[in-house]
């Protein structure tokens, strides 16, 4: 069967630094037990039970995974510009546990991997960020909470240490758990402006000039009911609605036209990959379809049009891999290659099909055609 596997581009995101205000509260014995988590403990099931063990509330959970891996997972100052790509957001998990190092992308994926182990609902988000009133021209990743209700942004990243000159500084800053979204902004945007949490959203041009007057508006706009649709969307309709977003919020830089390309590069890669998986289905049914007709249709509990079935769904499966292959347009050689393959592919099984459906209209012609001779013998008997 015709199959390919394509990669997933995820970003590197770099370190950046900055100060801010963090959530208040006596959280001493959560610490104390999180600095104990044993190093034996390697996967994220095992760590998040270790750091969650008799503690009931949402937020004490998003504490001690937040105080755990400021403190046990040091920056990766040498992947600080790099592009390194991976096949699966899992291997960001594994990464990191195994080297206890990594960049922005590393920390928000194992924060989010612990949040789930523990049952908190959270988000790993995109964008870029701001410091001494100067945009940094270099992407970012962080976190997002939802505690009954509420959303809280948290940048674990930045609460393991700070970039000095060529050193990284491996040194706890309390300032970055659970920020007001509202206060968040101000440092740090995303790419699509609903996981600003914000029934006003701001644009991409009033960040990076610090005009946050927009934040105190009254909006009839409900981020909420956006998330509630963007959780239940497949993965390409995902990124088709996040672009429309962050075009609409501007794109001022080259940090957000990137994001732009990425997201319809993934967009073409996954419909790419579903015509694949509707064309392998569509073999599936028609190799079914071949060994029942290699068994000469004997001993079988189908009817003829249960047979004729399998010959429309798989027909049926290929036209409609073949439209999404059409709707493509990508300038990348070895995708395109890809793409006129298997579009070849296609058209010779749509080819063999209609030589099938020719078979089976004799075919069923003949066995009728059989029926009423033995009928009309019997009743001539």
């Amino acid at each position: 069967m015709f199959q390919l596997l394509m990669k997933r581009v995820i970003l590197i995101f770099l370190l950046i630094f900055t100060t801010g205000s963090g959530f208040s509260a006596d959280y001493s014995k959560i610490d104390k037990h999180s600095e104990s988590v044993p190093p034996n403990l390697n996967n994220v099931k095992d760590i998040t039970r270790y750091l969650t063990k008799n503690l009931n509330s949402p937020t004490d959970k998003v504490r001690a995974v937040y105080y755990w891996m400021a403190h046990a997972i040091r920056y990766d100052l040498s992947k600080m510009y790099s592009n390194s790509t991976y096949t699966d957001p899992q291997q960001l998990v594994d990464e990191v546990l195994r080297t206890r190092k990594g960049v922005c992308a590393n920390y928000s994926a194992l924060f989010h991997a612990c949040c789930q182990s523990a049952g908190i609902q959270s988000y790993i988000i995109e964008g870029y960020t701001r410091q001494y009133n100067k945009i940094s021209m270099l992407a970012h990743a962080w976190n997002a909470v939802n505690i009954n209700g509420t959303f809280y942004c948290v940048d674990v990243t930045w609460a393991a240490g700070f970039v000095r000159g060529n050193n990284y500084i491996h040194q706890f800053r309390d300032n970055f758990f659970m920020i007001e979204p509202d206060e968040f902004i101000k440092t740090h945007i995303p790419f699509d402006p609903i996981w600003q949490f914000s029934n006003n959203p701001i644009t991409h041009k009033e960040f990076e000039t610090g005009d946050f007057s927009k934040l105190n508006r009254e909006s009839n706009y409900q981020f909420s009911d956006s998330i509630t649709v963007q959780n239940g969307l497949n993965l390409t309709e995902k990124l088709m609605r996040e672009n429309q977003r962050i075009l609409k919020s501007g794109i001022t830089n080259s940090m957000i036209r990137t994001k732009v390309l990425q997201n319809i590069q993934e967009i073409t890669t996954e419909k790419y990959n579903t015509a694949v998986n509707g064309f392998n289905e569509g073999v599936k049914k028609l190799n079914d379809y071949i060994r029942y007709k290699n068994k000469q249709f004997n001993n079988l509990s189908m009817k003829d049009d249960e047979i004729l079935d399998l010959l429309s769904s798989s027909r049926q499966l290929f036209e409609s891999a073949y439209q999404t292959l059409s709707t493509l347009n990508q300038d990348k050689y070895d995708l395109n290659n890809s793409i006129h393959s298997m579009e070849k592919s296609i058209k010779g099984m749509i080819k063999n099909l209609d030589e099938e459906d020719t078979f089976m209209n004799k075919y069923i012609k003949t066995q009728k055609s059989n029926r009423l001779f033995l009928f009309y013998s019997r009743k001539e008997n």
